[in-house]
């Protein structure tokens, strides 16, 4: 008699960090920045009250009340070696220059649907940027 075992992952699926699910996470909704520290510096509060929109065209929109401001996103695996298992979360606005702040290429570290988490640490360990989005 053979017996067969099954082995379900008891992991989370609150942190799906793959390519796919990010993309059909964002695309869900308006988010906020619910935390940026960049070169050092906290700048959460220069986007209190921006509603972001990740559109199905890779259209990346930040409405607050009438002023609109659109960029560019994408993820995708990483191709670098150094970095073959993560996820880059891309961000590109060119104008003006607090929304070109976000403009790079992200580590997603943490997906819960209702938050995401990126780093980028390009600069090395001295110097590690974080952006979290959250869902309205």
């Amino acid at each position: 008699m053979i017996v067969i075992t099954t082995f379900v992952s008891c992991g989370s699926d609150d942190y799906k960090t793959g390519a796919k699910d990010v993309a059909d996470t964002v695309k869900d909704g308006t988010w906020r920045v619910g935390y940026f520290y960049d070169s050092g510096v906290e700048k959460t509060k220069s986007y209190e009250g921006y509603n972001f929109t990740f559109g199905e065209n890779t259209t990346l929109t930040a409405i607050k009340g009438i002023i609109i401001n659109t960029g560019i996103w994408s993820v995708a695996k990483s191709t670098n070696d150094a970095d073959i298992y993560s996820t880059i979360f891309k961000i590109t606005f060119a104008s003006p220059d607090i929304f070109a702040q976000l403009t790079g290429d992200w580590k997603v570290i943490e997906n819960t649907g209702t938050s995401l988490k990126l780093k980028d640490d390009s600069k090395g360990d001295t110097q590690i940027d974080y952006l979290n989005f959250e869902k309205n």
